[in-house]
């Protein structure tokens, strides 16, 4: 599994968030985001977005190497990662 980079994770407007994740799924990049869990815990992940749409997003989590639905209402944030 990829470690997400440290300090708090990243937060962006919902706009910002899902014109991030659309721009990442069409160019097949890696993001960083931040995300709460249904507890409302706050975690950061590494993500390859594939889709967003019905108000999820389906990603590689490169965090967990699984495949994962991510509920865009809480994704808190998204940056990118730089490409080496």
């Amino acid at each position: 599994p990829v470690e997400a980079p440290g300090g708090a994770p990243p937060r962006s407007p919902t706009d910002a968030t899902l014109t991030a994740l659309s721009e990442a799924a069409t160019q097949g990049r890696r993001v960083w985001i931040g995300y709460l869990d249904t507890e409302g815990r706050a975690s950061s992940r590494i993500v390859e977005p594939a889709r967003v749409e019905g108000g999820f997003l389906t990603a590689y989590d490169a965090t967990r190497a699984a495949v994962h639905r991510f509920a865009v209402h809480r994704i808190t944030g998204v940056a990118d990662l730089d490409s080496s």
